[in-house]
Parts: structure tokens; sequence; C-alpha cells
């Protein structure tokens, strides 16, 4: 009878410690750290959009009606990123994935095209490069790109507006570009390179 006893009993504790470590399990699995999150979409985004510039932009904590942790994770994906037209998208994960659909990615740069509706704002460093060589006042820096199609930008964010510099390995000189945030172009600047 008392082995009886002592098997029953460690029975109940075997089964009591299997129940807290599933709940211990799932309390891990609901309650995913920030890391795992960006982590997870930067592998994800990798495969998806291989030879891109991939940038985790921001994290959100939420909670699920579960009361399950989970994280709105905001990305930018750029292609062409060194070229006349980049094109940006920012993409939304939900992580863990929840019971409803993220929303959609959003087109920051497409088709060449920068300020193509309403009030004319240059957040972003590929709508500056865009810019640069199609806004008025850029026909200059437009030829460039023709005679020396290797040439590459670099955007460089100067607060109230953007500088970008457009150079070929190939040309004896390059071009700087300063525009505003308001998409107005303030200067465009050939310099020759020394010998």
């Amino acid at each position: 009878m008392a082995v009886l006893k002592r098997e029953i009993l460690l029975i109940l504790v075997l089964v009591l410690a299997i129940a807290l470590l599933v709940r211990a399990m799932g309390f891990f699995k609901i309650n995913v750290e920030q890391a795992d999150a960006a982590k997870f979409v930067s592998e994800d985004l990798s495969v998806k959009h291989p030879n891109t510039d991939i940038t985790i932009l921001e994290t959100k904590e939420f909670f699920n009606d579960n009361g399950g942790k989970y994280y709105e994770v905001k990305a930018k994906v750029t292609t062409g990123l060194y070229t006349p037209c980049p094109r940006r998208v920012h993409i939304y994960y939900n992580y863990p994935v929840q019971n409803f659909v993220p929303q959609p990615a959003e087109v920051i740069t497409e088709n060449c095209a920068a300020c193509t509706e309403g009030t004319c704002i240059l957040n972003y460093p590929e709508e500056a490069i865009i810019a640069s060589h199609i806004f008025k006042g850029t026909g200059d820096v437009a030829a460039f790109l023709k005679e020396y199609p290797s040439a590459a930008p670099t955007a460089r964010d100067l607060g109230g507006g953007w500088l970008v510099k457009w150079d070929s390995v190939s040309s004896p000189y390059f071009y700087e570009v300063k525009v505003d945030k308001d998409g107005v172009v303030l200067n465009v600047l050939r310099t020759n390179k020394e010998i």
C-alpha cells in the first residue's frame, strides 16, 4: 500500500512538472525578445530580397487579446542604393505572427520618381538621390550621368536638406547637389578632381 501511494505521488509530481514545463515553454514562445524579432525579420528579408540594403527602422511592442507579447517590426529594403534610381520600400512584420495581416508594404520611391503626389518632402536619401538629377536645375547632373553611367551617388543628411555627391572613377570632375527637404534645388556645384 505504501509503495502504491509513493507511485501515485511520483506520478502526480511528474504530471505537475510536465504541466509547468509546458506552461514555461508557452511563456517563452509568446514573450519573445525584441532582438529575436529584429534578427528574424533581417534574415527573412535577406532571403526574400537578396542583394539589397536592409535596415530595421523601428520595433514596437504590443500585446494581443490573449496577453501574449509580439512586436511590429518596420524594415527598409532598398534596391540599387548606389544608382540614379534607387527603389525604397518599407515592409512591416508581426513577430511572432498574429492572427491578423500586417499592413501592406509602403513604397517610398519607385520608377525613378520622387515627390509624385502632394507636397514634396524629401525624408529619405533615396528621394534626395532621385531629386538630385531629375528636379528643375539639375540638367548638368543628368548629362553627367549619361556621359558617366558608372557614376554613383552618396547622400548626406544636412538636417534641413540633403547633399548628394555624384562621382565616377573615370570622370575628371564630380557634382554636388544641395536640395532642401521641401524639394527645392539650392545649389549644383561641379568640382574638378585634383590630379
